[in-house]
């Protein structure tokens, strides 16, 4: 477990590609990582230009990045089915691996932080995932630790293991006995006031979405995320290019936070009330699957 393996999701834009292999060639012990790449095909005549421009940045970092494998979907499968087929590929022969989506900027330390807690947590068996990304930045709170562990999993910038992933069954979730329990409801929106509308979405077809399904696998087995105080990556993709965000440009605190790196880690220390709901709180519905959701079932959720 050395030097986990990272994964790269890309699709159409070249320039968020450049910046994301700018920022990953700063980080240190880089060149030992073995890297795969999943670019989704193109839809149009103008996404085999933007593809092919992928090509070449992938070509001018093969001499400072070690690219094991690189894959270019002939169609398009879209998001969902890209990571959820590109990661299982990769989890069937590898224990653990960090996961990029071509949006992200990271700061020098973030391999560093994945790799050694991915380490450091594997046979934890209440974490589900660890992130680089931060819910609680604009949180005030006089108790700074260095980590906190979460009910909401982040897609941005994260790892996982082999024993998480390959147990989900991502076209089996029975979404009419979560919806029919209000108990489970309201649980499962202790990660989010989001949340269940998302699964809803998903449940209705109104979006494909692998993150409200692995949420909601972990919140089945309990399964917790540890993340950063502060976040330590930057999501240059909330600039109308990307397929989910659709918003500003999002800042961290601090780009080069760096935690400490403890060998030993105390679960309890890093659980917190104030921090779930917190989470809870910041994350909003979605207005659109809202009104969906009151017109077709009559009621919000």
């Amino acid at each position: 477990m050395r030097f986990s393996p990272i994964i790269i999701f890309s699709y159409n834009r070249p320039w968020h590609f450049l910046n994301l292999l700018n920022s990953l060639i700063l980080n240190l012990n880089i060149e030992k990582h073995d890297i795969y790449v999943f670019c989704d095909g193109p839809k149009n005549s103008s996404d085999k230009i933007k593809i092919n421009s992928i090509k070449k940045i992938i070509n001018s970092f093969k001499k400072k990045l070690k690219f094991k494998k690189i894959i270019f979907h002939k169609k398009n499968i879209g998001l969902a089915n890209n990571i959820i087929s590109g990661v299982t590929k990769i989890l069937k022969f590898k224990s653990h691996c960090i996961i990029l989506e071509d949006d992200l900027e990271l700061n020098s330390a973030t391999i560093s932080f994945l790799n050694h807690y991915l380490k450091i947590l594997r046979n934890q068996k209440k974490i589900g995932s660890i992130s680089a990304h931060s819910y609680i930045d604009k949180l005030q709170s006089s108790n700074d630790e260095e980590y906190y562990i979460t009910k909401r999993h982040s897609s941005w910038c994260w790892g996982t293991w082999s024993r998480v992933w390959n147990n989900i069954k991502w076209n089996s979730i029975d979404y009419s006995n979560h919806f029919s329990n209000d108990l489970e409801k309201k649980l499962f929106s202790k990660g989010g006031n989001d949340l269940n509308l998302l699964l809803w979405g998903q449940y209705k077809k109104y979006i494909n979405s692998w993150a409200i399904r692995f949420n909601y696998f972990c919140f089945k087995k309990n399964l917790l995320s540890f993340q950063p105080r502060y976040s330590m990556i930057n999501n240059r993709g909330r600039d109308f290019s990307g397929t989910h965000e659709k918003f500003s440009l999002s800042k961290t605190r601090d780009m080069n936070y760096f935690p400490i790196l403890l060998k030993k880690i105390k679960l309890k220390k890093y659980l917190s009330k104030k921090i779930d709901i917190f989470i809870k709180n910041s994350h909003r519905r979605s207005f659109k699957l809202s009104v969906r959701h009151f017109y077709k079932e009559k009621s919000i959720l």
